[in-house]
């Protein structure tokens, strides 16, 4: 009886023990909240809150056919287009976007091959980073096409490449002032990786009718024609290619080149030359005729055989050798003629070239060219 009765007096009430446990829980959560320790008793994969919307789809097109493209340099096509100032492109930007208005903009090609799975950029003047418009899925060597912004009749969320999502409804019933945007392209295939690197060069390119009046007695093609310029897009990419490259850039400073005045130049000199190429701000290319080629100032002429040449043999000696003097260089110099013991730029920078060629490095080829008949 002693012992039972010791027990009842020293057990605790049961509403005490509960209360008791109660406040060692609240005390332990308050704790843990307090020392910022993850309680493992609850869930934090059901926060309280909206869960986060889906990442904003990416609108794909194509322009793979005539039903949904155009085609640029193609025969038949007038002379005030095929040499027209909105036909000028960056060399680094062949794949062209550019805005008609405020609602539409234009989609080109200006490799002769086709691009495959690229993504546009978007770039409006006061926004921290590039919009991922559109993406590619393939456009045809030279296609061009008009096209409004997908966010006027679509959806207005987009995402920009620290993918976070922006949503443009204060443009879609206005569209974007055309000065107040910018476009490129992105992707990761082998092609656009090498497209891409030639935004080292400042080029801006386009091409010319140097003979208008048809004058027999000029070295210029009476003419230019579709052929030549489609041609003469896939000479340009491999040049610029060829000159972007570390390697180019290492042998033409190790290689010793000469100035005007036949001496030779400085490491100093010789890069400022290099960079001096790289840096030309405008190409108006064209034709030429009982010469092998014709350069100076933003002339850059080159004869139709090498227009043919340039995906499977070196190039350099007359196509380096016109660049030579369009930054200032003549013949006495060896950035455009080879020294008495065969040194100097068209050398240096034709073995890359022959390199390139042997390693089916050069973004054009026979194999990818899209018109197997003019070559």
């Amino acid at each position: 009886m002693k012992q039972n009765l010791l027990k009842k007096l020293t057990r605790p009430k049961k509403s005490h023990l509960t209360l008791a446990i109660v406040l060692c829980f609240v005390l332990f959560n308050f704790s843990c909240k307090k020392l910022g320790v993850i309680d493992p008793l609850k869930d934090h994969n059901s926060s309280p809150g909206p869960k986060n919307e889906p990442a904003p789809s990416l609108v794909e097109y194509n322009f793979d056919n005539d039903s949904n493209s155009g085609l640029m340099f193609q025969d038949g096509e007038s002379m005030a287009l095929l040499t027209s100032e909105a036909r000028r492109y960056e060399i680094g930007k062949v794949l062209r976007v550019k805005a008609v208005d405020t609602t539409t903009i234009e989609v080109a090609n200006f490799a002769p091959v086709d691009i495959l799975d690229a993504t546009i950029l978007l770039t409006i003047e006061g926004q921290a980073k590039p919009i991922k418009l559109f993406r590619v899925g393939k456009i045809r060597a030279h296609a061009i096409k008009v096209i409004p912004y997908s966010f006027i009749k679509g959806s207005t969320k987009f995402i920009n490449t620290d993918n976070q999502v922006v949503d443009l409804v204060q443009y879609k019933t206005t569209g974007i002032p055309t000065n107040k945007v910018s476009f490129d392209f992105t992707g990761t295939t082998d092609l656009i990786i090498k497209l891409k690197s030639l935004a080292k060069l400042k080029w801006k390119v386009k091409y010319q009718d140097f003979d208008p009046t048809d004058n027999p007695k000029d070295n210029w093609k009476d003419n230019i024609d579709a052929r030549d310029v489609r041609r003469f897009t896939g000479l340009m990419i491999n040049l610029a290619y060829m000159l972007q490259a570390d390697t180019t850039q290492k042998v033409f400073l190790a290689e010793p080149i000469t100035d005007n005045n036949k001496v030779l130049m400085t490491t100093a000199q010789k890069q400022q030359a290099f960079n001096s190429i790289l840096d030309i701000p405008k190409f108006n290319c064209g034709v030429v005729v009982n010469v092998s080629g014709l350069g100076g100032g933003s002339t850059y002429g080159l004869a139709d055989y090498l227009l043919v040449k340039y995906m499977t043999k070196n190039i350099c000696f007359e196509a380096v050798h016109e660049i030579g003097h369009m930054v200032g260089f003549s013949h006495s110099s060896s950035m455009t003629y080879p020294s008495s013991d065969n040194r100097g730029a068209v050398v240096a920078t034709g073995n890359v070239y022959l390199m390139m060629i042997a390693k089916g490095l050069l973004p054009i080829k026979t194999s990818n060219y899209y018109k197997p008949s003019d070559l």
